[in-house]
């Protein structure tokens, strides 16, 4: 009995000192992100989010009338986050890189409890393969984190049932991660499928495997209404917005071609980066068709074999290739926007089968009887371990800021439009404006649809002071928001109509200097300009720096009357606000 005792006591001591393992590698690759700042969506969901900043945002997270998805999970955390750390971005990334590490001890022990060879292994892998440092090292893929440690959760509960006393308990917790795991990010919608194969590849026979399938029920319900959900969002999202996908046969043929380049980089993640080139999306040529072709001669190969020994090679590919399935453009979804049908954070929840199968396939292989064959396993996985940890945590380092990251997308994909956008806009804040104008204008060569990006370029052109280029980039910002009904009536509308309006100032007023009268090519800027003005003001009637700015050109061309209108209106809202009360107590000296 002591003895029994003791092996228990032992075996639990090895259990924890195999988590502690898999938990320190994770750490240990993770390391630089702690020192990481907030890169690229950061902004719009944390760092400016007003949501985040109430109690009544909290209301708003969970009704979904102001989110671009329903993640409310996600959303919630964040909010938390945000009261706890504010904008400094070490509670995050440390959140981040701690769920991480749980979902790696958590794969393990799913794997281990459906008895498949290598978990442990499997598991230390899934914690530290560079491709998943997107999902950890960017503070906005909490959500893909958060949502895999709610689906494992899910999943070993699900497996628990009939094995133990109280099934009934297990199942209603399995449902509640599930929810939980939808709530934080709907890409998981796959994973009653999943249920399904697994259950498969355990049934003894048929009649098992109808009545364990039957349980699955409700978690197919709670997927189909949660993309329902997600859908209807993304279109509200997307709203008058081109985005591309295809037709049905292109949709068709990007689809196979995506789960050949996922699964080619679970086994050899190279050339990582934020935004990956441009997909085709027009009418596919015969020779596109032979990866699809191919991925379904495989999986038919694979079930025609099931009973030869390829039951779980089958089970394993069924699965990768189910997870993938919302995310391969099959559906219009905001993330095609950027042009490209992939990325890494994408195929964070797929990877798990593909790993399972492989580290499996070595653990077999390393249980036969060669000694030699053993040693060069062991060696061949001690260097893999050792070389993904590296390049992880070299990625790792890669998102360090915005600059570091889009720096090396730009390098590997010089046409990244979204790469160019997110470097010129940090260059603009840097107030290196000459390096701004030189990404933002290569960002509407590639995407020229965008009315944000030619706003944005006229900005810098203006603080470069080249007013004429500026003034075309906010014309033509104007026309693209104008062209849409949704749009062309907004506040961002009366925004880059005071921008216009105040570079054509500056010009009027260059033109007038040093002469007597104002010239008739300054008169006519500054016509324009007060036309401008007074549309914004139509569009945002108690903005008190349209109503300044126009007051005072309104001074400076003896309109004394209307300027004072306005230099009141702007004191009216801004008591103090020094330029407008200085050129009305100037007017009212002058004619009192």
């Amino acid at each position: 009995m002591q003895a029994e005792l003791k092996r228990d006591e032992s075996s639990r001591w090895r259990l924890v000192a195999a988590a502690a393992i898999i938990v320190g590698a994770v750490l240990l690759v993770y390391l630089p992100a702690l020192r990481a700042g907030f890169v690229w969506d950061d902004e719009q969901l944390i760092t400016s989010n007003p949501l985040l900043r109430t109690f009544s945002g909290l209301i708003e997270i969970w009704s979904g009338g102001r989110t671009a998805d329903y993640f409310p999970i996600t959303n919630t955390a964040f909010w938390i986050e945000h009261h706890l750390f504010g904008d400094n971005p070490l509670g995050y990334h440390a959140l981040n890189i701690l769920l991480q590490a749980a979902d790696a001890v958590l794969v393990w022990l799913v794997l281990r409890r459906l008895q498949i060879p290598g978990a442990w292994f499997a598991g230390l892998i899934f914690g530290i393969h560079p491709v998943h440092v997107e999902s950890v090292a960017w503070i906005s893929e909490l959500k893909n984190v958060l949502a895999m440690f709610f689906t494992l959760l899910s999943i070993l509960c699900f497996v628990e049932i009939d094995e133990k006393p109280r099934s009934r308990t297990w199942y209603i917790l399995s449902l509640m991660f599930f929810a939980l795991a939808l709530l934080s990010k709907t890409q998981v919608v796959f994973m009653p499928m999943v249920l399904v194969l697994c259950l498969w590849w355990r049934a003894r026979d048929f009649a098992t495997l109808r009545r364990e399938a039957i349980r699955t029920w409700p978690f197919f319900v709670m997927a189909a209404v949660f993309s329902l959900i997600t859908i209807w969002f993304q279109n509200r999202g997307i709203g008058e917005e081109q985005i591309i996908i295809g037709s049905i046969a292109r949709r068709f043929v990007n689809a196979g071609m995506a789960v050949w380049w996922y699964a080619g980089k679970v086994f050899l993640p190279a050339r990582l980066m934020a935004i990956y080139p441009r997909w085709r999306f027009d009418s596919p040529d015969l020779s596109e068709w032979l990866p699809l072709i191919a991925l379904v001669l495989l999986i038919g190969l694979l079930w025609f074999f099931r009973n030869r020994g390829l039951r779980g090679v089958f089970v394993a590919a069924g699965c990768f290739v189910v997870a993938l399935l919302p995310v391969i453009g099959l559906v219009r979804m905001a993330y095609l926007r950027s042009g490209t049908l992939v990325a890494d954070h994408l195929q964070y929840f797929a990877d798990v089968s593909l790993i399972a199968l492989v580290c499996a396939g070595v653990t077999m292989l390393a249980n036969c009887r060669h000694g030699e064959l053993k040693t060069a396993i062991a060696v061949i996985s001690i260097l893999s371990i050792g070389v993904m940890g590296v390049c992880a945590w070299q990625r790792t380092q890669v998102l360090h800021n915005e600059e570091s990251l889009w720096r090396d997308n730009l390098a590997k994909n010089p046409d990244a439009w979204q790469a160019h956008a997110r470097l010129g806009q940090h260059f603009f804040r840097q107030e290196k404006y000459s390096d701004a104008i030189e990404h933002l204008r290569r960002a509407v060569e590639l995407k020229p649809e965008l009315p944000e990006d030619h706003n944005l370029l006229g900005l810098a052109y203006c603080r470069a002071e080249q007013f004429d280029q500026g003034i075309r980039e906010y014309r033509e910002a104007l026309r693209l928001k104008e062209a849409k009904p949704s749009t062309g009536q907004t506040a961002s509308v009366a925004t880059i109509r005071t921008n216009l309006a105040n570079a054509l100032t500056i010009v009027g007023n260059n033109l007038s200097n040093g002469a007597r009268e104002i010239p008739a090519e300054a008169m006519r800027r500054y016509e324009e300009a007060i036309a401008q003005y007074e549309k914004a003001l139509e569009l945002e009637p108690n903005q008190p720096g349209i109503h300044r700015n126009l007051g005072i050109l309104l001074a400076r061309l003896g309109r004394y009357d209307e300027a004072k209108a306005h230099l009141r209106a702007t004191l009216q809202i801004v008591p103090n606000e020094p330029a407008a009360r200085e050129t009305l107590e100037e007017i009212e000296a002058q004619h009192h």
